[in-house]
């Protein structure tokens, strides 16, 4: 209807002949109900000084007119961004407990959940969370905050906590209670009194540490990629944090941001001769931390520990403890999963109670997006920032640490 109109207001202005009664009561019909201010504004012209055949008349018409396409266009742009927005949340449903996968298409059901995570150059730009200052736009809380369950896939460290373990907090300062000791209690005979308890409090104080990174890409890379390039700097992000966690979380001393299991668990050096940790030895931990009434749940070792333990073989029969070589290798020790890390100093074999440890997060690890911080060069950039607390133990004996004799 509109290409019509337009049709004969400039057939009308070409030979400068007037509106027919019929041509101004299509104008006026085709205005849609919401427009009532533009119905008001053409009836206002027809009937105004000029009358309804003026040049005058027609050049306020198609002023109108103009308005109203113009209002239109916003429409359809303000729908585009609101369909976009349900894309990204719709995407975001879907992907549920985020399991970073580690390979495959950009086209596979891993592609879609990061898809969920990074909005891509469109989608970024309608989701709310723009941050002026830093020149780059955040992607929304219920996404980001999806990023810990990532981050937990891919740190060995966090892998082996339970979800109870990792404790989000809102202050500057993560404080961690713990029982230092408790007495008191007693056989009580029939009208005795009850004898008091006495519960001994401390506790820990942690200030949350900022792990981040930027990586930088340029539009024609991101462009012109055959993969999903995105996907592949948020896997990049998430490694090199999770990596640089795991490094101080096993082994950070006094000295480091976050200090380790290492420093404050339970050491136990095997006698000279025993070279590797074998899964006696760990019988013999499990056993230590059982005898606490603590639970064993996972057992982190060095590489070459973890390469020992599948190779054990049984005395005299020369059988692989860890089952035939043709199967899949070996992956737990008491019905517990071994986790090998590269950041355990060799021959180093952790046995632990992991609802026994805490890790606070201060804020989950975001991926922020900008393409102004570098807007002469045209490269977009990627910044990943985590800000978590310490590791810390409730008490030294759940985590048992089995060191093998040099020699």
């Amino acid at each position: 209807m509109k290409i019509e109109l337009r049709k004969i207001f400039e057939s009308a202005e070409a030979d400068n002949s007037g509106l027919t009664d019929r041509q101004i009561a299509a104008v006026i019909n085709s205005i849609p109900a919401e427009e009532r201010m533009a119905r008001t504004e053409i009836l206002a012209a027809i009937n105004g000084p000029h009358g309804s055949n003026s040049p005058e008349t027609r050049k306020s018409i198609a002023e109108t007119l103009n308005y109203m396409e113009m209002r239109a266009a916003d429409s359809r742009e303000d729908r585009s961004r609101l369909d976009r927005e349900s894309e990204v949340r719709s995407l975001a449903a879907r992907a549920g407990a985020v399991a970073i996968p580690s390979g495959g298409s950009a086209s596979d059901e891993g592609a879609q959940e990061w898809r969920s995570l990074v909005p891509s150059l469109s989608e970024y730009r309608a989701i709310s969370g723009g941050v002026a200052q830093e020149g780059g736009y955040t992607v929304p809380t219920e996404i980001s905050g999806k990023y810990i369950d990532a981050l937990k896939a891919k740190s060995t460290f966090l892998r082996g906590l339970p979800e109870g373990s990792v404790i989000p907090f809102t202050s500057a300062t993560f404080s961690v209670p713990q029982l230092v000791s408790s007495t008191g209690a007693d056989y009580v005979a029939e009208g005795q009194t009850i004898p008091e308890g006495q519960m001994v409090w401390g506790e820990v104080k942690f200030t949350a540490k900022k792990i981040g990174e930027v990586q930088w890409a340029s539009v024609e890379v991101l462009e012109d990629s055959a993969v999903d390039q995105r996907r592949v700097i948020a896997d990049n992000l998430l490694r090199d944090a999770s990596l640089k966690f795991d490094n101080d979380a096993f082994t950070g001393s006094g000295v480091n941001p976050i200090k380790g299991i290492l420093s404050q668990g339970t050491s136990t050096t095997l006698g000279a001769g025993k070279v590797t940790v074998t899964y006696d030895d760990l019988a013999d931990a499990v056993a230590r931390i059982e005898s606490t009434n603590g639970t064993p749940s996972v057992v982190w070792a060095s590489v070459d520990m973890a390469a020992a333990l599948r190779k054990e073989k049984a005395a005299g029969s020369g059988v692989y403890q860890g089952g035939s070589p043709t199967d899949a290798p070996a992956s737990t020790a008491w019905g517990l999963p071994i986790l090998p890390s590269a950041f355990l100093p060799a021959k180093t074999v952790i046995v632990a109670d992991a609802s026994r440890i805490v890790v606070g997060v201060r804020r989950n690890a975001t991926v922020r997006i900008s393409e102004d911080a570098r807007f002469d060069k045209d490269q977009v950039g990627f910044k990943l920032t985590l800000r978590i607390a310490g590791v810390s133990l409730a008490e030294a004996s759940s985590v048992q640490i089995v060191k093998a004799a040099a020699s």
